[in-house]
This record gives structure tokens, sequence and C-alpha cells, in this order.
């Protein structure tokens, strides 16, 4: 009988491997629920030595800020617009040129955010005709919700990044979290040593520290951006942008192109810190924001418009337009073939995806754009009990403006539909 049998356990969220057998029993600290170092004995070998950094868990502070961190303000280029997307809500990032690189700055730190200000007229409002409203008032979740969460560059979710296939590109990320952090490029192809999955492919960038990734675009398409470390809080905190990769030679041009990151939180009545606890999330978010306050997207009569949906939530989110029919284009593998393409005026995004979808804007007036999740399209069921719900969560309006407000309405050509 083999009396020195051996049993790993792996702890994946701290990253400790634990090595037991039945000979001799020596202290180790292993973390408990809490996050907390406690010690307990199991019979080991010899002692265990683990040097992971994350293993030495409580030196960082598990709450939202650390407030010997003094926050940076954003990045100078920071709502510079030096591309054509309209990430609607969030500024743009711009970026510095040394020689033929491109370079792009990010700030990981805590940001407390405005999900909807409880205002009652929504960006909207003013394009339904008055004769709707006779005898009703539009009714409009008024309630100011906050939230304290991470991002980068003070915005949940981060600013776009835009490119080029064929660009070469840095990104100086600097952590100002309370905790180690790394950011994963989502979907992109790179050498290892770039994937930021610390601690496989780098050390974990500690708070106060930089790191600077830096690699040639060898795609197009809509990707993402998210921690590569303690992932399990750090995306549900709040950190996550897209990288968007324009082809050398697009294949026709665009008008209007529109990104929208889908995030979820659970939020508990009256607190605005996230609780990362559970799966019951309440509040569901187009760009950080819910309805009333998310803007709604525009485009002239005859433009061709292009949106860019990237889920970076736990559920999966049926986005639904009113009005048309679009075209699915692209996913986080890159353009689809003409030949594979759907059409629909529903396309589903599953978590970690990216869907892109093209149409044209033919049909005039001013058209809903949501979810088809019925609970994803209220603001915590603030409103109980249920009467007129008002509209809240992924919920926004896409206004397309007449050619000629007095011309009659006119089915969509071949090409349109």
């Amino acid at each position: 009988m083999n009396n020195n049998i051996k049993i790993m356990f792996v702890l994946p969220i701290f990253g400790i491997s634990i090595l037991a057998s039945n000979s001799v029993e020596q202290p180790v600290s292993i973390p408990n629920v809490a996050g907390h170092l406690t010690t307990t004995k199991h019979p080991s070998t010899k002692p265990v030595e683990n040097k992971n950094t994350h293993m030495h868990a409580s030196k960082f502070t598990k709450e939202w800020i650390n407030p010997k961190i003094k926050l940076s303000p954003p990045p100078p280029l920071m709502g510079k617009q030096m591309g054509h997307i309209n990430t609607i809500g969030i500024p743009s990032l711009g970026y510095t040129m040394d020689g033929n690189v491109k370079v792009f700055h990010l700030i990981a730190q805590p940001v407390e955010k405005q999900m909807t200000d409880g205002a009652a007229t929504p960006s909207w409002q003013h394009l339904i005709s008055k004769k709707n409203l006779e005898g009703f008032k539009m009714h409009h979740h008024n309630v100011k919700k906050n939230i304290k969460g991470w991002g980068y560059n003070g915005s949940i979710p981060g600013p776009t990044i835009e490119c080029t296939e064929g660009d070469r590109i840095r990104i100086v990320v600097k952590n100002e979290l309370p905790e180690p952090t790394s950011v994963h490029w989502h979907g992109i192809l790179l050498p290892n040593d770039q994937d930021g999955a610390a601690p496989i492919t780098q050390k974990p960038i500690f708070p106060g520290e930089t790191f600077t990734y830096e690699f040639t675009l060898y795609q197009s398409g809509t990707y993402m951006y998210h921690p590569g470390f303690n992932i399990m809080k750090q995306d549900q905190m709040g950190l996550a942008g897209m990288l968007v990769i324009h082809p050398k030679v697009p294949e026709r041009h665009i008008d209007r192109d529109y990104a929208i990151m889908l995030q979820s939180f659970a939020m508990p009545a009256g607190n605005d810190y996230i609780n990362i606890a559970t799966m019951d999330f309440n509040r569901f978010t187009f760009n950080g924001h819910t309805a009333p306050l998310i803007p709604h997207m525009f485009a002239k009569q005859g433009e061709r418009v292009r949106i860019r949906l990237a889920n970076m939530s736990m559920d999966s989110h049926p986005i639904h337009i009113h009005g048309f029919v679009w075209q699915e284009v692209g996913t986080e593998g890159g353009p689809i073939p003409l030949s594979a393409r759907r059409k629909g005026a529903t396309i589903n995004v599953p978590p970690g995806t990216t869907r892109d979808v093209e149409f044209i804007a033919w049909n005039p007036g001013l058209w809903r754009f949501h979810c088809h999740k019925i609970h994803h399209v209220v603001n915590a069921h603030v409103d109980v009990p249920m009467g007129l719900m008002a509209h809240g969560g992924m919920f926004t309006m896409f206004y397309v403006e007449p050619k000629d407000p007095k011309a009659p309405w006119q089915p969509p050509t071949p090409e349109e539909s």
C-alpha cells in the first residue's frame, strides 16, 4: 500500500497550489472566504513555498479605493476624437505618435459614475410628436443612481481604442486600483507575453506601477480589453473597453459607426457599491448608463450605419431594433464572409463576444433600440407595485432624420432591405 499519496488542491482565484500528503504536518497560510490570510495545518512532505505575488493578498486593501493612492486626472488625449467611432456617452481616446507607433494611455482606477440622473426628459423625448402625448405624460425613472466601480481613465466602461489594420500600437497602463491588475486584449492575435493573463504571461501590475504593452495589429474588427488578473472581481467592477481595428481597405463607406458595451451590475437598494458575490443582477447598461440617461443614436435618411456590440456581462443580450432589418457583418473573430451573413432585427450577443451589424437608414422616424430580455429594460424594479413601468436598463432610441418630412412613406428598395 502506498503511504505517500499526494493530492494537489488548486485555488484558482488566488493562484495558490497546496501540496498535501499523509506524512508530516506543516502550517501554511491559505485565504478564507473573505480574502484574509489564515493559518491552518495540512499534511505535507515539506513546507510549501509559493512566490506568486497575489498569494500575499493581505498586502492590498479590499476596499473600493485606497485613500493612500492619489487618483490621476484622465490622460490629456481623453476626449480627443481622432477616429470616427461614436461610443455613445463615453469620451473617445486619442493617441500620440512615437515614430510609426501609436501610443495610447490607460489608467485603471476607482470611478464614481452617474448611471442615471433621474432626469424626467431623455435626449430623444423632444422628437416624439406632441399629439402622441395628449392626455398622457411620459413616465421615466426619476431615481438618481450612481455607481462606485473600477474603470479606465475615469470612465466605466473605458474609452474605445481605435486603430487600423497593420498599426503598431503601444498601450501604457498605470494601475491606481487598490490591488494588482493587468490588461487582456480579448480576441487579438499577439505574442504570448503581451496577452495580459497575469501571472501566466506577465507579472501583475502592482498599485502605483506602470506596464507597457506593444504589438502589431494583423486583424480587423471589433474586440475588447479587460483585466487579465483577478478577473472574477475586476471584470464585475466595470473594468472593460472596446478596441476597434478598421480594415486597411474598407469594404464600403460607413456614415455612422456606433460602439456599445453591454454590462450588468448587482447593486443593493440605496447603495452605490457593486455586489460581486451574487448573480442577481439588477442594473443593465449600455456604455455604463441605464435609461433614460443613455444618449440616442442618429443618422440621416439614406446613410449606412454600423453598430458594434460587445458583451462584458454574465448574461446574453438579444438586442433588437425597430423599423429595420440589419445584416450581421462581424464577430470577435473578425468580418463575416458575404456568403455567411445573416439578416435579422434581433441579434443575440453572448458573454465575451462582439457582434457588428449594418443597415441603411432608409426608414425615417424615431425607433426603439433595446435588449429584448424584459428584466433588462427596467432599473432594479424600483416602481413597485408595478403599474405603468418606466423605461430603464438597456433601452434607447435610433432617430433617422427624414430627407423630406412631408414625403409619403415608401417601402425599402432591395439594397435597403
